[in-house]
């Protein structure tokens, strides 16, 4: 079962500022995560409906929903400047 990756206005924006060599990363990675989104990491308080996952420095937000089995990429975020 893969879900279905959805990308919001922020993130690609976000993206388009990374060079080809991040895009590719970040691609190959969220291709994994569609197979099983509920096993990365929950966020807590005011972020808790969303996950998190990091590549090196980037750290990229996302949530899901298992009803319609999307997946939605919210943001890519540098650092832990959530």
């Amino acid at each position: 079962m893969s879900y279905k990756v959805l990308l919001t206005k922020e993130f690609e924006r976000d993206f388009k500022k990374l060079d080809k060599s991040f895009q590719d990363r970040i691609k190959k990675k969220f291709d994994e995560v569609a197979e099983n989104p509920e096993r990365y990491k929950h966020l807590h308080f005011d972020l808790s409906r969303f996950c998190r996952i990091r590549i090196e420095k980037l750290r990229i937000i996302f949530r899901y929903d298992i009803q319609k089995e999307e997946l939605y990429l919210e943001k890519i975020v540098f650092g832990h400047n959530y």
